[in-house]
């Protein structure tokens, strides 16, 4: 396999769990904005926040209102981090390598992308927004679907799992950091209103495990037990550990992979050890910092190895 289509595949699944995370991201946003007291420190442009577009949007905006924070993470073409803008690159590299991949698949992406842009107006409507991002949740996890049920466990479906997985640790370490965040600048405001629970609650219907959180934990729900979970659970597929030790398992059948493969065993080893981090410390924010650039270097590597593999060449 060419290097550039390897590199293809892999931003094609990268792509498409960014836009189904940042769909799910904005609709139980939207929930948890109304849920929560006002007296609560929260504010849309939080969402500018989680996906680190504050420099993109203190530039290109002036007020940090629903309408543009929405606007700045849903439909602006011109932030490469937005859902449209998602799509479109997820589109363009499923164009190019389409002969190697079912069809339906690229049918899939190009229908979903056609029919988020003719109706992206929708966003500026919170009733219309949610509708549409229902659709776009919908039609990620279709794509999903479609590419373990109808592909050979090949090379190719190999470099598109590694975008899946790094995607979704790389998201799941973001919103655990923000719940630490409002924890650390006392959002619980009354005894009597549990405002920690449904940040917590909301947190995990962002990446679809409230369900199993309650099947796995089985307490109330807490701001520790949450980060445990998301972090350490060894079941759940888009806890953080769950998805690196899954890119390991890829790994390990590509070609030239001994030296990432005991990065990545390193990696699961520290995420697996019994250091608690307090929510809302420092502490706990700047380990997800660390794991953050992990993840980084992770991809990176990849690059190193299989998309320019010039030091191989030489």
């Amino acid at each position: 396999m060419l290097s550039k289509v390897a590199e293809r595949l892999y931003w094609s699944a990268r792509y498409i769990e960014r836009v189904e995370n940042t769909a799910r991201l904005a609709k139980v946003f939207s929930q948890l904005m109304f849920d929560l007291p006002k007296a609560v420190k929260l504010n849309w442009y939080t969402l500018v926040q989680i996906t680190s577009n504050e420099v993109f949007f203190d530039t290109h905006y002036e007020a940090k209102t629903e309408k543009n924070c929405m606007s700045m993470l849903l439909s602006d073409r011109d932030n490469s981090t937005s859902l449209l803008s998602s799509l479109w690159w997820a589109r363009e590299n499923m164009r190019t390598t389409r002969d190697i991949l079912p069809r339906e698949a690229w049918v899939h992406i190009n229908e979903l992308y056609l029919m988020v842009k003719e109706n992206k107006e929708d966003f500026e409507s919170r009733s219309k927004r949610n509708a549409l991002l229902d659709k776009i949740i919908k039609g990620c996890q279709s794509w999903t679907g479609m590419m373990t049920s109808t592909m050979s466990q090949n090379n190719t479906y190999r470099f598109i799992m590694l975008g899946t997985a790094i995607e979704r640790a790389d998201m799941t370490s973001r919103i655990l950091d923000v719940g630490g965040f409002f924890v650390s600048q006392e959002t619980v405001v009354d005894d009597e209103y549990p405002s920690d629970s449904i940040l917590w609650a909301n947190l995990l219907k962002s990446v679809s495990a409230y369900f199993m959180y309650r099947q796995n934990v089985q307490t109330e729900i807490t701001g520790q037990h949450v980060v445990d979970f998301l972090m350490k659970d060894k079941e759940f597929a888009r806890s953080v550990r769950f998805c690196i030790n899954f890119v390991s398992s890829v790994v390990s059948k590509l070609p030239n992979s001994s030296e990432l493969k005991e990065e990545l065993d390193a990696l699961v080893l520290h995420i697996d050890q019994d250091t608690v981090y307090e929510v809302g410390s420092t502490a706990l924010h700047d380990y997800l910092d660390e794991l953050q650039m992990a993840l980084s270097t992770v991809h990176n590597k990849f690059y190193e190895i299989w998309f320019n593999p010039k030091q191989l060449a030489a």
